[in-house]
C-alpha cells in the first residue's frame, strides 16, 4: 500500500473565491492549521488533520462524498459540518481548550461518527458538541472518553437534535470519564431534543475511577497496581491512536499520552 502524503490544504484544493475545493479521490491527506472554507465535492473522499488553535473551520460534504477527519494538537477552534455524506471524525486533545463542534445532516443517508479522547492535566478543556438531524434517515453518533488528572477537568456539553418529519433517524451520545485522583472531574451534559416519534435516540454517561474489580483481576495475575492501571488506560487509549492516519503523528501522539499517565 503506497505511504499517504501530508499536504497543504491551500496548494493542492482548487481555490475559488476563497473556498477551497476537493475532488479528487487519491492518497492524500490535507494538513488544516488555519481558518477555512473547504468544499469536499461530490463522490469524493477527502483525508484531513486539523491542528488549529483560535481557528474557524467550515467543511461543507456534497453528497456521496467521505470525509475522516483527525484532530491533534488543536485548541479552542471552531468547527462547522454541513454534511450531506459520511463524515468521520477522530480527535485526541492533550492541551487546554474550549472547542465546538457543530455538524448538520442535510441529506438522506448522510451520517457522521465522532469520537474523542481528552486528556486533562492540571487544566480545564470544555467541548460543546451539536448534531442536527435535518433530513430524514441520517445517522449520527458521538463517543467521548475523558481522562482527568492533577486536579483536570473536562466538561462534555452534547445535543442531538431530531428535527419534525426527520423519520428513521437514529441519534447516539456516550460519554465516559474516568478520574485519577480525587480533585479531578469529567462532567457530561448529554441533551436530546426530538421532535419525531418514528427515530431512534440514546444518551448516557460513565464517569468514576478505575474499576477496583478489573485492577484486582490483572493484580492477580502478577501486575502491580501501577501497571495493571497502565494497562487498562492504555487499552482505552490505543483505538484512538490506531486511527491517526501517519505513523509519524502517531508515534508522537502516543509518547506525549504515555508522558502524561506515567507521571
Amino acid at each position: 500500500m503506497a505511504q499517504a502524503n501530508l499536504c497543504n490544504l491551500s496548494t493542492m484544493g482548487q481555490v475559488e473565491n476563497g473556498i477551497i475545493y476537493i475532488k479528487d479521490a487519491g492518497s492524500n491527506i490535507y494538513l488544516i492549521d488555519d481558518s477555512c472554507k473547504v468544499v469536499v465535492k461530490a463522490g469524493s473522499f477527502a483525508s484531513f488533520i486539523d491542528n488549529t488553535s483560535n481557528k474557524d473551520v467550515n467543511i461543507t460534504i456534497e453528497a456521496d462524498a467521505s470525509v475522516k477527519y483527525t484532530i491533534l494538537d488543536s485548541k479552542s477552534s471552531n468547527r462547522v459540518f454541513e454534511n450531506s455524506g459520511e463524515l468521520i471524525v477522530n480527535q485526541i486533545t492533550l492541551a487546554e481548550t474550549n472547542e465546538k463542534l457543530l455538524v448538520n445532516l442535510l441529506r438522506e443517508n448522510a451520517s457522521c461518527d465522532i469520537k474523542a479522547l481528552i486528556l486533562a492535566d492540571g487544566f480545564r478543556s470544555d467541548f460543546n458538541q451539536v448534531v442536527n438531524h435535518k433530513e430524514k434517515q441520517t445517522f449520527s453518533n458521538i463517543s467521548n472518553v475523558g481522562i482527568a488528572m492533577g486536579q483536570g477537568k473536562i466538561l462534555f456539553d452534547t445535543t442531538g437534535k431530531i428535527f419534525s418529519g426527520m423519520e428513521k433517524s437514529k441519534c447516539a451520545q456516550l460519554s465516559r470519564g474516568i478520574v485519577m485522583d480525587d480533585d479531578s472531574e469529567v462532567m457530561a451534559k448529554p441533551i436530546l431534543l426530538i421532535d419525531e416519534f418514528d427515530c431512534f435516540a440514546n444518551h448516557g454517561a460513565a464517569i468514576g475511577k478505575m474499576s477496583d474489580e478489573d485492577l484486582f483481576y490483572l493484580m492477580s495475575r502478577g501486575l502491580t497496581k501501577e501497571d495493571a492501571f497502565l494497562l487498562i488506560l492504555k487499552g482505552i487509549i490505543k483505538p484512538f491512536i490506531d486511527n491517526v492516519p501517519l505513523d509519524e503523528w502517531k508515534d508522537r501522539v502516543n509518547e506525549e499520552i504515555q508522558n502524561m499517565i506515567k507521571k
